[in-house]
């Protein structure tokens, strides 16, 4: 056998689902909602909707508070009623993830057309005893749903139900993501800069971090309202050397249009995601090595973080327009 046949035969004899992230199962789950079978009934059922009428499922709809890993609508009459879906896998919750949702569920409930709407835990049944479990609306585990998955003949949805299956297992061997140490030093040491020079940011006490959490999101910065927080928001991405005064569902050439007399040298307004932001070029930040060498980076960091939401805030008309 040669070294090809013998990988070969390692890969055929391989799970599909080695390595299953919790984005493969956002995309797995709204093909199948879309199929509008048994998954999409239970569904309906669990958010109080006759059907089910689906009317529509996206994945990774993000907004300055936070991101829904699923959104799904269904009719209710000439209305809709709207779930906002949080998939868990392996990771903890973000601080104060279960009640970003809820304030999501909040603004989306003020839309002409929406009856109400639903916030949905979806995660192996053990993962739901977690802290702010509770805070959604609803929960439905991935047994559940796997169960409902039975009932359907074909073999899309029969890869689905494997896939949930090895979620679970998955989740019960302890493929949780766990907190690192530097990343977690590297947080602290942020927080405590950003109090020093940028107190008005707000910025929390941070708690235990994993390593690939390196974005910092100043939600409560002073001078922005509760409605401001819903269209704009200041992010440090300090891994990447920038920082961004970010705007919901706003494109790149309305925003340029709406700043270009009141950027300076060293703004320029880019895409974001699905919105668009003002950026600042900041020196990057190394979560993995101790911080006190990287102290005079994360000043600049955190002034250009304040520059920004000082920005915001003399320019919030401007910046606000809606055309």
């Amino acid at each position: 056998m040669t070294s090809q046949d013998a990988s070969f035969t390692a890969l055929v004899s391989r799970t599909p689902f080695a390595w299953l992230r919790e984005r493969d199962v956002d995309l797995l789950v709204c093909s199948e909602l879309h199929a509008k079978a048994a998954l999409a009934d239970l569904f309906a059922r669990k958010v109080g909707a006759a059907g089910p009428d689906l009317v529509g499922a996206w994945v990774s709809y993000s907004e300055v508070d936070g991101e829904s890993d699923l959104v799904i609508a269904f009719a209710r009459g000439a209305q809709k009623i709207i779930a906002l879906v949080e998939n868990k896998i392996a990771t903890s919750f973000q601080p104060e993830q279960p009640e970003r949702y809820k304030t999501r569920a909040q603004r989306w409930a003020l839309v002409e057309g929406v009856a109400r709407v639903e916030t949905i835990l979806f995660a192996p049944v053990s993962y739901m005893q977690k802290s702010g479990s509770q805070t959604f609306n609803h929960l439905i585990s991935y047994e559940d749903a796997a169960e409902a998955l039975k009932s359907e003949p074909d073999a899309r949805s029969a890869f689905l139900m494997d896939a949930l299956e090895a979620g679970v297992k998955a989740y019960a061997q302890g493929y949780v993501m766990k907190p690192d140490q530097n990343a977690t030093e590297m947080w602290m040491a942020c927080w405590q800069t950003a109090n020093r020079v940028a107190p008005a940011l707000r910025m929390q006490k941070p708690g235990a971090k994993p390593g690939q959490s390196t974005w910092l999101y100043f939600r409560d910065a002073e001078g922005l309202s509760t409605d401001d927080r819903a269209r704009a928001v200041v992010i440090y991405k300090a891994v990447r050397g920038q920082v961004d005064l970010q705007f919901a569902s706003t494109t790149p050439a309305d925003l340029a249009d709406w700043a270009r007399t009141i950027l300076d040298e060293t703004m320029e307004v880019v895409r974001a995601a699905k919105s668009a932001s003002i950026r600042v070029q900041v020196p990057k930040i190394d979560f993995f090595i101790p911080p006190e060498a990287q102290r005079a980076e994360m000043v600049e960091g955190f002034a250009a973080s304040e520059r920004l939401r000082g920005f915001f805030v003399e320019h919030r008309e401007t910046l606000l327009r809606r055309t």
